[in-house]
């Protein structure tokens, strides 16, 4: 075809309101079906389908047959199969929320199971009118309402013991369906285009309302808890009510004049033969050509419409539930699902903050699905700490509404604290978190401001660990923070108690400072500094110096200089010791160190003995020689060996409050000569 002879049809395609094709979504989202796989194998054609739940859903076809699955939502979930009309055409199904199900034929008669999971259906048939049902509703587990051809309304208050009631009947009128959102809202359509709506089912023919509202034949019907309606035709247009109850004042004993709007949108290029509107406001109808069309403003003044592809065969019927799932069924026998997106959740900022609460706020789109939870988390300190805690939104947000505002109120925080805090929801489609947010309570002039006074402990050596004690006032309590400082430059990522010594330190100047924040405010201080030694020495300028030892008169001497930066002074130990060889319990050998074994299967031992020690105080940067004389089993030991080798390891306070070792060495200790022993005995 030519672009000029197609010009004609695009316009009449665009002034049709685009009833040749599927109206594209503006809003609503777009459903993503998959296959559950054949339910019905016998041959027959699927004729209706019903959901009480997402764990049972029931569906019918043209041979008497109900099948029944108790996992609607599984991948590949198990129907059952049981003929309760052998032969016959089951022409409806309707399940109340709390059962009992209820299938219809086209003979008249009606089969109960008030617990299709479990047991059987009524082998026994009621006969409720003459002529073929074509529709069921059961709002409740005590009221179901059936219209058959010949325009009879019939209900039951007890459905599962067979007890029905021909309540009116509307001569003229070729009912095809019926759908009550509760006890006091059923509106049935017929072949002519009419809807007759009732607040009361169990009435008689005065108790409902006629009205013209198609020019063709109305399919099905289906009605929500919001007291609106949705019927469709078989020119594949959505006919919508927000109130179908709405009548003009009753004037003696006329009939009621109906004055309810229902409004017509195309949406479907095909027949129309199912549709479905959960409680949540989502409606989806069903075509011949296999799409299903979704909206979730369906009774609204301008309503947008969303088609899916769902199935190459035609949909015999839908069934949807207020959580987002929506079950379909094919010509073929084929079972199909669908679930609305997952909600979506955005933190928004804290308002209304000030020194013991705050509100908390966020966005919540439902994706037209019922919510089963909506709360903010919140935690204090950064989010990397965790959310202990947690408050429930303060109003569920509309299944239909879209993007919400939601908040929740925060009381008994503490002043000047941070906080951090995302808001959560979750339904049967999914569940979303919303990205972190952080608020600081206000300052409060009641709470006394706490001021730290660090300082550091520790080796200040290369791969050695150092802490920072925050030196709080007795009693003190505050949210501490940690900062490493070197040559007062902050240390990236040095933000715990303790900083391990790295090589790029040597040399430098260490600090750490403390933050204590409490109600009062928040305070900073730094520590005194310490030096790390170059290439692992305690060498630097400022330092605690230790000088070379001496050994005389049986005495150890060691000059030691504090540290002016020492504040209190220097506490300094010093302990000489040497290390014996023993072979058998004989000592063989006395060294500094151990030394390897002297031959090989010796059977060597060692034995670390401490010659002299000594622990001094020395006043900030004051030069001091500490003597420590050697104990009696050393000089013992001395006069047996005469000369022998012994490590002296001197430590003590470094700099400021930081103690290390100080110094290491090596020194010969050798007893005096026998002629000047005799001459030192001689002159006593």
């Amino acid at each position: 075809m030519s672009k000029l002879k197609r010009t004609p049809l695009i316009l009449l395609t665009l002034l049709l309101g685009g009833a040749l094709a599927p109206t594209p979504a503006t809003a609503t989202p777009t459903l993503r079906w998959s296959v559950l796989g054949t339910f019905d194998a016998t041959g027959g054609a699927p004729t209706g389908v019903s959901c009480a739940s997402e764990s049972l859903c029931v569906a019918v076809d043209n041979k008497g047959n109900v099948f029944t699955t108790s996992e609607p939502t599984a991948s590949d979930p198990t129907w059952h199969r049981a003929e309760v009309d052998p032969g016959e055409a089951l022409s409806a199904v309707s399940c109340a929320p709390s059962g009992p199900c209820v299938a219809v034929d086209r003979h008249g008669r009606a089969f109960a199971n008030p617990d299709p999971g479990f047991a059987a259906w009524s082998i026994a048939s009621v006969h409720v009118g003459a002529s073929a049902l074509t529709g069921v509703s059961c709002p409740t587990a005590s009221l179901c309402v059936a219209v058959d051809a010949e325009g009879d309304v019939a209900t039951s208050t007890d459905p599962s013991a067979g007890a029905w009631t021909l309540a009116s009947s509307h001569s003229g009128h070729q009912l095809t369906a019926v759908s009550c959102a509760s006890s006091t809202l059923c509106v049935a359509v017929d072949a002519a285009g009419d809807a007759l709506a009732s607040s009361n089912p169990t009435g008689d023919a005065q108790a409902w309302s006629e009205l013209r509202v198609d020019p063709t034949e109305l399919r099905a019907v289906s009605c929500w808890a919001a007291g609106a309606c949705l019927a469709v035709d078989r020119a594949g247009s959505a006919l919508a009510s927000a109130d179908p109850l709405v009548t003009a004042a009753l004037t003696g004993t006329e009939p009621p004049s109906p004055t309810a709007t229902w409004s017509s949108t195309p949406i479907a290029a095909e027949a129309l033969g199912g549709v479905s509107c959960a409680s949540s406001g989502l409606c989806v109808a069903v075509d011949t050509g296999g799409y299903a069309h979704a909206s979730d403003d369906a009774s609204g003044a301008v309503p947008t419409w969303s088609a899916s592809s769902a199935a190459t065969q035609p949909l015999a019927g839908i069934a949807c539930l207020p959580g987002g799932l929506c079950v379909a069924l094919d010509a073929d026998g084929v079972a199909l699902a669908a679930h609305v997106p997952a909600p979506e959740a955005t933190t928004q900022e804290a308002i209304g903050k000030s020194e013991t609460s705050a509100t908390l706020t966020g966005a919540v789109n439902p994706n037209d699905a019922v919510l089963g939870a909506c709360a903010f988390e919140y935690g204090v300190g950064e989010a990397a700490a965790g959310y202990a805690q947690s408050v429930p939104c303060a109003s569920m947000p509309s299944a239909t509404g879209g993007a919400q505002p939601v908040s929740a109120p925060l009381a008994g925080l503490s002043p000047n604290t941070a906080y951090h805090f995302r808001v959560t929801v979750s339904g049967p489609s999914g569940t979303a978190t919303g990205a972190a947010e952080s608020f600081t309570t206000q300052t409060s002039l009641h709470v006394p401001l706490v001021h730290p006074s660090p300082s550091i402990t520790g080796t200040p050596a290369n791969g050695q660990r150092l802490s920072c004690h925050p030196g709080l006032p007795a009693g003190a309590a505050a949210q501490l923070a940690y900062a490493w400082l070197r040559d007062q430059i902050p240390i990236q990522g040095a933000i715990s108690s303790t900083y391990t010594v790295k090589g790029q330190d040597s040399g430098h100047h260490l600090q750490c400072q403390v933050t204590a924040t409490d109600g009062g405010g928040s305070a900073s201080a730094k520590s005194a500094f310490v030096t790390i030694p170059a290439g692992g020495v305690p060498m630097s300028v400022g330092e605690t110096a230790v000088g070379r030892a001496s050994f005389k008169s049986g005495r150890l001497i060691v000059p030691v200089t504090c540290s002016a930066q020492a504040s209190g002074g220097c506490v300094v130990a010093l302990r000489l010791s040497a290390v014996e060889t023993l072979s058998g319990g004989r000592v063989v050998a006395i060294a500094a160190r151990a030394k390897p074994r002297a031959r090989e299967g010796a059977a060597l031992s060692h034995r670390t003995i401490t010659l002299a020690s000594v622990r001094a105080r020395v006043a900030p940067g004051a030069h001091a020689a500490l003597v420590a004389p050697l104990a009696p089993s050393a000089r013992r030991l001395l006069a047996s060996a005469r000369s022998f080798t012994a490590e002296l390891r001197v430590s003590g306070t470094v700099i400021g409050v930081i103690e290390a070792q100080l110094a290491q060495q090596s020194l010969t200790l050798t007893a005096p000569s026998l002629r000047a022993s005799s001459h030192a005995a001689h002159r006593r």
